[in-house]
Order: C-alpha cells, then sequence, then structure tokens
C-alpha cells in the first residue's frame, strides 16, 4: 500500500513538474517567436529591400501543453509601387501550432525523447493571395514544416513541399514532391541545409515564341556554413543533378548528365581561402554526344573583410537600382543603371585584392572519346594600397594589381576535331563531310596559330603558354612587353 502510495506521489509530482516546465517553457517560446519575426524583418530589409515585405505575428493562444498564433507577411509599398509583390490588403498567413517543452507532444510522437523549448508545425494558410498554390497542389497545403527549437535558441526543420502542376495559358511548371532538412545556431551564424528534389519541368514561350522546356531531375543540395568573424557565409557545399535539359519546340537542345559540385570556403585570420571544383559526366548537343567537363578553382590569402566590403557594396548598388528598375522609361536610364553598378566594381576592387591574394583555374578539361584538352591559369594580385610602380603607360596601372600571370593550353587534335564534327552534325552537316570539315578546321587553326607565334604543335596537339610580370609578356618564347604584345595580338586582331 505504501509502495502504491509513492509510486502515485512520484506519478502525480513527475506530472506537476512537466506542467509547470511546459507552461513555462510556452511562455520562452513566445518570446522566441518575437525574436524570429524581428529577424524575418531585419534579412528582408537587409536583403530584399525593393520586395517590401514585413512580417508581423497576429494572436498567441497559450495553453498548457500547446499554444497556437500565426505568421502575417504583408507589403509595407504604396499600391502605386510597381516593386509591390503584394497588392494592399492582400497577405500570406502562416499558421502556427507550438508544442511546449521540455517534452513537446509533437516530438514524442516521432519518439525524440530529447528536451526542447517547443516543436512547431507550420503550415501555409489558403488565402485569396495564395490560392493559385493551393490549386497546383490540389487543395493540400503546398508545404508544411515541423521545427524543433532547442533550450539554446538552436533551431531543426524538416520541410515537406507539395507536387506541384501548374499551367497558365503560355506556360506550365510541375514538380515532385521535394523535401528539405534545416539546422541553425542562434543568429543563424551557422546553417546546415539539405535538399533533395524530385523532377521539376518549367514550360514558356521564349521572345521569340518558340515552345522552351527546362527540366531538372535529381536535384540535390548538402551546405553546411557559419559566418565568419569578418561576416562572411563559409563552410562546404555539395550540389548535383542528375540530369538537365533545355529543349525548344520539344527537341532536347542541351543536355547535361551526372552534374556535381563541391565548393569549401575556410576564413582564418581574415584570410579567405578556398576550392571549387565542378564536373559533368556527360554534354549532349542537339542530342549528340560532346563528352564531358571538368573545372577546378582556388582562392588564396584574400582578405574577408576586404571581400566583406567588396559584396557589401556591391550588393546596396545591385539593389538600388533593383529597386529603381521599374521606373525606367530609356535605354539611356538603364545604361547609366549599368555603369553605376561598374563603378562601384571598379572602386573596390582595391578592398578586393587587399593582401597580395591568388586566384587560379587549377584545370579546365573537356573530355571525349578520342582524348581530352585542357587550359590552366594562376593570377598572383598586388595589393593596390601598398604597391609602387615607377613605370608608367598601361603597363605601369596593371602592376599596380597584377605580380604575375601564367596561362597555359593543351588541345587534343583528335578531340578537337570529334567535338567541331559533332556540332557541324547536329546543323545537318551528313557525318563523313562534318569530319572532313572539322579536321579541316583543326589544320587551319594550327597553322594560323604557328603563323603568328601563339601556338606550338605537333602530331597530337596544339599548345600555347602565356606569361605576363612586371611589364612584360612571354607568349611561348617569344618577349615583348605589354604594350607590344596588344599592339601585335590584341589591335591589329580587332581591326582585320
Amino acid at each position: 500500500m505504501k509502495k502504491s502510495k509513492v509510486a502515485l506521489a512520484v506519478i502525480v509530482g513527475i506530472g506537476v513538474l512537466w506542467t509547470g516546465a511546459a507552461w513555462y517553457t510556452g511562455k520562452k517560446a513566445e518570446q522566441h517567436i518575437d525574436q524570429v519575426v524581428a529577424q524575418l524583418n531585419q534579412q528582408l530589409t537587409q536583403q530584399y529591400p525593393e520586395a517590401g515585405l514585413v512580417v508581423t505575428r497576429e494572436g498567441y493562444q497559450r495553453h498548457i501543453f500547446s499554444s497556437s498564433t500565426q505568421l502575417l507577411v504583408k507589403s509595407r509599398l504604396p499600391a502605386e509601387d510597381a516593386n509591390a509583390l503584394l497588392e494592399p490588403g492582400d497577405r500570406v498567413v502562416f499558421n502556427e501550432t507550438i508544442s511546449h517543452g521540455p517534452f513537446p507532444l509533437a516530438q514524442l510522437k516521432h519518439f525524440n525523447l530529447l528536451p526542447a523549448l517547443a516543436s512547431i508545425h507550420s503550415e501555409l494558410a489558403n488565402t485569396p493571395s495564395v490560392k493559385a498554390l493551393f490549386e497546383a497542389t490540389k487543395g493540400k497545403t503546398p508545404f508544411t514544416a515541423e521545427t524543433r527549437v532547442g533550450y539554446g535558441r538552436t533551431t531543426a526543420s524538416n520541410i515537406q513541399i507539395e507536387p506541384v502542376n501548374y499551367a497558365a495559358q503560355d506556360s506550365s511548371l510541375s514538380s515532385d514532391a521535394a523535401q528539405i532538412m534545416l539546422k541553425t545556431t542562434p543568429s543563424q551564424r551557422g546553417i546546415q541545409l539539405n535538399v533533395d528534389t524530385g523532377k521539376i519541368v518549367l514550360s514558356f514561350k521564349n521572345e521569340a515564341d518558340v515552345d522552351t522546356e527546362l527540366t531538372v531531375n535529381g536535384l540535390s543540395v548538402r551546405s553546411d556554413s557559419r559566418l565568419s568573424d569578418e561576416g562572411l557565409r563559409v563552410g562546404t557545399q555539395q550540389i548535383g543533378a542528375n540530369n538537365f535539359m533545355y529543349a525548344l519546340n520539344h527537341k532536347p537542345a542541351v543536355q547535361f548528365t551526372g552534374i556535381k559540385g563541391n565548393s569549401d570556403l575556410k576564413s582564418v585570420k581574415n584570410l579567405l581561402n578556398g576550392t571549387l571544383h565542378y564536373h559533368i559526366d556527360k554534354i549532349d548537343w542537339q542530342q549528340l554526344p560532346l563528352g564531358s567537363a571538368t573545372l577546378k578553382l582556388s582562392l588564396q590569402d584574400f582578405s574577408a573583410s576586404g571581400m566583406k566590403t567588396f559584396y557589401d557594396n556591391y550588393n546596396q548598388a545591385v539593389q538600388k537600382n533593383m529597386a529603381n528598375i521599374a521606373h525606367v522609361t530609356n535605354q539611356d536610364e538603364l545604361q547609366a543603371m549599368q555603369n553605376e553598378v561598374n563603378a562601384t566594381v571598379l572602386q573596390n576592387v582595391p578592398a578586393l585584392l587587399a593582401g597580395a591574394p591568388h586566384f587560379s583555374i587549377d584545370d579546365l578539361t573537356l573530355k571525349n572519346e578520342k582524348g581530352e584538352s585542357h587550359f590552366s591559369m594562376k593570377a598572383d594580385f598586388n595589393d593596390p594600397s601598398k604597391t609602387q610602380v615607377n613605370r608608367q603607360g598601361l603597363s605601369g596601372i596593371v602592376d599596380n594589381y597584377i605580380a604575375q600571370l601564367s596561362a597555359s593550353l593543351s588541345v587534343n587534335k583528335p578531340m578537337a576535331t570529334q567535338l567541331l564534327s559533332v556540332i557541324a552534325q547536329s546543323e545537318g552537316v551528313p557525318a563523313e563531310q562534318a569530319g572532313q570539315f572539322a579536321n579541316q578546321q583543326i589544320q587551319s587553326l594550327s597553322a594560323l596559330g604557328e603563323m603568328y607565334h601563339l601556338t606550338t604543335s605537333n602530331d597530337t596537339a596544339i599548345s600555347s603558354s602565356l606569361h605576363y610580370g612586371a611589364g612584360q609578356v612571354t607568349v611561348n618564347k617569344d618577349k615583348m612587353t605589354l604594350e607590344q604584345f596588344i599592339e601585335q595580338y590584341l589591335t591589329s586582331s580587332g581591326n582585320e
């Protein structure tokens, strides 16, 4: 009997503690929702000012174990503003159902026994502003999200996107279900993102009134990033797709198979270093095989704070013009906006090159069944704020920014012949004639390159190398000044 009373007392005690904790964390969850809304509005203002959107919270019904509220997205722009994404009075509504911690019932249903501040179920409400979306998903809410909020303000979200079938007069969009996994640390300094989609097909009429179709199959994204001390987002990213196709008049024009890309950026002691690597297993042109392609890039010793300054100023100039582009009435105004962006880029190049960084194309490869061709380049930059060049003229200006530059090219003749033959066949030339034409073109290119001392050649390859440093250019073994190089190779070719 005593044991039964003790057990009952323990159960009641645990129940009281859980109830009290759930009520307390319900209040904390309400505070967290307000912080999230404030962060959303700050990001919308900073990153998408031209959108003119604002997020508000409406109502908060707090119970012991759960609460509910709504997040509303509205326009803060006047009705006559052409940039407004929503009309006055329109709103996009998200219904939020919050299960309180320390053991949210919504998480317990999924056998997640870790303590948490709250578990939030989010879904898009069916309002007039998003009526077309619900029609495209056959009445289902287009997306739902399950978010776990930790006591340390970390979040983990599982977002499900419904299949979409949308059709208008001259366009259509269809997509399979998609899944997004998102984890964040406080203030979103750290973000982990996983995206997996099925097939996505977009059809429309292009400017020439030709039926156009874009298809992506099996898109995946894996990203693990954080904000550096300078405010740059660094980390690793992988992106891939099984297939991408661009079709005209229902016939494939360009098709990529086996797309893979990854990047790795690090910032240590204000120095940014990174690598980018992209590969396509198979490229088809007009349903004929061109081969495969690989690109590898490297960044070394870039000033992280300098790059942040460059990015912020460039982004500010672009956003300013995007906000005003709806008011442009002629080509001169559009050109003036482009000139302003270009001027911003030039003004901020010294910030980008602070610390004398290095950039390289480690390898650009095109490969088919006959062979492979390669291109590589490395540029060592000067820090313009510290460089003192005594020479006058163009080379003096260039040397303020470039310490040295080297590039090399190796074109495999059988590979290039096959490539040109496929391109000719895609234009309707018979295979035998296309092969003869391609062979003649490669022979002519080889002879022309040697005549102008731009390339060297043997039975299997056309090669070229270039080096620049201290005002001097070396093309293969020929040395000359930068001015002589421009006059001999660039000015003369431009006058022909």
